[in-house]
């Protein structure tokens, strides 16, 4: 039997980055361990309704897989829910996003920056849950973590795009560069914090110096790797 798995590496590290952040910056609680597997498995679970939403043709190899990763999440989930059922808003919530992304999927318009977007937004929303769950109750950091996330991700999809797909385009390099600089500014203009300005600084200059080289998709990924491992630690120093 074939496992069905994504093939988006980069989003695990979405998953995993923005869920740690928001954990590790409102307090660890046991329930964060089948909070985070079930955050994981509701992402595989996306994954063959993307691809039945795509085609339907594809329905009956994606369905069995559909089903399995449903159940598993729901075992896992079923616990952090029951202890804190107000994560079920964070559940409306991805709802609408998965709407919003089904539709783009069925369109065949999954590339274009606001879905993009939409994705990054809601795959970000792992930090509220992990936060939440942490400090027992809701609160604005939870909010500015979420944002953190986001604006951070949202400059490895320019960063990828600049490498590969628009790599020849010079209009998405000048957008790329001036996201990433305008994130290093705002950043310490909003916060007034040096050190989370400095978890954005690397994003700036691996957007200026590696745009127009040649590098692999495993090169590319394994330095966004590094650039989040960099970005979280710092994010973590700055909430604590």
């Amino acid at each position: 039997m074939t496992v069905i798995l994504p093939k988006e590496h980069g989003v695990w590290a979405m998953l995993v980055v923005s869920f740690v952040l928001g954990a590790a910056s409102q307090g660890l609680n046991w329930l964060q361990v089948p909070l985070l597997l079930g955050w994981l498995l509701l992402y595989l679970t996306s994954y063959p309704l993307m691809m039945i939403c795509r085609n339907y043709r594809n329905a009956a190899k994606y369905r069995k897989w559909l089903i399995i990763y449903g159940l598993m999440a729901a075992a896992f989930l079923i616990v952090p829910i029951t202890r804190y059922p107000a994560l079920l808003w964070l559940g409306a919530a991805l709802f609408i996003i998965l709407l919003v992304n089904l539709y783009y999927a069925r369109m065949n318009r999954e590339r274009e920056l606001l879905n993009n977007f939409t994705a990054v937004a809601g795959l970000s929303l792992g930090a509220v849950a992990g936060g939440y769950v942490g400090a027992g109750s809701w609160s604005n950091d939870l909010l500015w973590v979420w944002l953190f996330c986001v604006v951070f991700f949202m400059g490895s999809v320019f960063f990828v795009k600049s490498m590969i797909r628009e790599r020849t385009n010079p209009h998405f390099r000048r957008l790329s560069w001036g996201y990433h600089g305008a994130v290093v500014f705002f950043t310490f203009i909003i916060t007034g914090s040096w050190m989370l300005t400095l978890a954005y600084l690397p994003s700036l200059v691996r957007a200026i110096y590696c745009t127009g080289r040649e590098m692999t998709p495993l090169q590319i990924g394994k330095l966004e790797i590094a650039n989040s491992l960099f970005f979280v630690i710092l994010a973590i120093g700055y909430f604590n």
